[in-house]
Formats: structure tokens, sequence, C-alpha cells
């Protein structure tokens, strides 16, 4: 791949613990990417998350972007539901 971009997006959340378990959950698609237009590497330095991404071109990059935004979103819904239920 011929990296023209790359995009850094940090995500302060309440904990480290909380930004690893995020980490976590999106180990499986910074793994296996569906396409070879954007690469993503996920890490956690201290509560904030880091999502680097680097693309060959404008639509994959904001198409990564959008994803793992997304992703990010979904789990900390489905923590917070599940934390809701047992409290």
């Amino acid at each position: 791949m011929i990296e023209h971009g790359r995009a850094v997006i940090e995500i302060p959340l309440e904990s480290e613990e909380l930004a690893e378990m995020i980490r976590s959950a999106l180990s499986p698609e910074t793994g296996s990417a569906p396409s070879d237009r954007a690469l993503a590497e996920v890490t956690v330095r201290g509560s904030v998350l880091v999502i680097q991404i680097s693309s060959g071109d404008l639509t994959s990059m904001r198409a990564a972007m959008n994803s793992y935004i997304a992703w990010v979103s979904a789990s900390l819904d489905t923590i917070d539901a599940v934390l809701g239920q047992n409290p």
C-alpha cells in the first residue's frame, strides 16, 4: 500500500481499564483489515484510546475513520448496557 494520508484519532475515556477494553474489542478489526487500502493501529496511552489510520486515498481514509468511530461508539454503548444491568 502506498501511504498518501495518515489520521490519528484520540478518544479520552474514563479510565485506562475502559480504554484497554475498547482496544481489545477492536483488535480483530485491526488484525484482518477488509482492504489493503487502509491500515489501522489501535493503542492506549493512559486513559486515551489512540487510533492511527494510514490510507492510500481519501475515500478509504474516510471509510476507515467512520468504521472505527462507529465501532468505538457501539463498544461503549454495549459496555454501558451491561454495566447498567449489573450495578
